[in-house]
């Protein structure tokens, strides 16, 4: 029986990982000192960028192109994306 070959851009924690990367190495330089607050999806795969005011303004840019690719969503200058928090009512 042949051994299943693992895709590392199915698992969640390998596309944060490249897209981290590539960010870091090719576009957060530039970006946060022209783009800062904008958001850019960046295609894992091609490592090709998409910027947006919003985040679905960049990932629709990115869908634009490459419709069937996965992206990794950066907030330039900050360190995630998304702000999460919570309360408790107890």
């Amino acid at each position: 029986m042949a051994a299943m070959r693992s895709d590392p851009f199915l698992n969640p924690r390998a596309i944060a990982e490249a897209g981290e990367r590539i960010y870091r190495d090719k576009y957060q330089k530039e970006y946060e000192a022209k783009h800062l607050g904008k958001f850019v999806a960046i295609d894992v795969q091609t490592e090709e960028s998409y910027l947006g005011d919003t985040s679905e303004g960049a990932l629709s840019a990115g869908r634009n192109v490459a419709s069937k690719t996965v992206f990794h969503l950066v907030r330039v200058g900050s360190p995630g994306a998304f702000r999460v928090s919570y309360t408790s009512d107890s």
